[in-house]
């Protein structure tokens, strides 16, 4: 019998429309560059609220994606109408993108449920999140059959390295939880707190870019706009090639 956690894996597309790279190409903290064109309103949702803040459902597709590790697998394409970056969002024609509402749904159900379960009330209840199952992995496997599958298909080698793939990219061992702390922080205006985990995360690991990108929003919330400036430099350095990033950069320099 299949598991049927694995469609689990679509989740993080759905929410993956704003994912780092269409956060990093939305205007600059204070409108971006005089004349410059608004992002168009968001469509088709379905799931949540048309009038959900673009800024609030950016994150939340931040965090679905983070938590299932799928950053260098598809991204939104794997759930969304069109090549990158030239997705449609709005468009239903991918049926992964389906599959992913109703588990989100499914999620919720089974949340709702947890009080009546536990005989806890509904506060002291810990929501089911993406990480409950699948804990930085697209396809959520204990360890044993992980291992199993891998060696079945490139014997013990390949087990060996999804075990050390698995390591890399659980949340308990991805700096990017750290990141997704500190978004958190600076969607509740403590900027400064989210700049202190940052940069501990900065010194663990300096070669991540959407660390920098992170502090640049910390500081974008403080108005600090010469260090957000110097936040998207420094992710530029680390990823040269992201042309949101240095898109976002232009903008904000023009704007002095």
């Amino acid at each position: 019998m299949k598991r049927s956690v694995i469609s689990l894996s679509a989740l993080a597309f759905i929410v993956c429309s704003a994912s780092w790279a269409v956060a990093q190409a939305q205007p600059p903290a204070g409108g971006g560059r005089a004349g410059q064109q608004p992002p168009p309103p968001l469509t088709n949702l379905k799931i949540y609220p048309k009038d959900i803040p673009r800024q609030d459902l950016i994150t939340t597709m931040q965090g679905f994606v983070r938590q299932l590790g799928t950053q260098a697998q598809g991204g939104c394409a794997y759930c969304h109408a069109g090549t990158a970056p030239q997705l449609d969002y709005a468009s239903d024609a991918n049926p992964k993108k389906d599959v992913a509402r109703r588990m989100i749904l499914m999620s919720r159900e089974i949340t709702g449920k947890l009080p009546e379960v536990t005989g806890k009330p509904a506060a002291q209840i810990t929501s089911l999140r993406c990480a409950t199952c699948h804990r930085g992995m697209p396809v959520p496997k204990v360890t044993e059959v992980a291992l199993s599958d891998a060696a079945a298909k490139g014997g013990a080698a390949a087990a060996v390295q999804q075990y050390k793939d698995t390591r890399k990219q659980a949340l308990d061992y991805n700096e990017n939880a750290l990141i997704g702390y500190a978004q958190t922080l600076i969607n509740t205006d403590k900027p400064d707190d989210a700049l202190t985990v940052l940069q501990a995360n900065a010194e663990l690991n300096p070669n991540n870019a959407l660390n920098f990108f992170a502090m640049s929003q910390a500081y974008a919330k403080k108005n600090d706009k010469d260090n957000q400036i110097k936040m998207l430099e420094k992710a530029l350095q680390v990823d040269p090639n992201n042309q949101n990033v240095k898109r976002q950069l232009d903008a904000l320099k023009a704007a002095k």
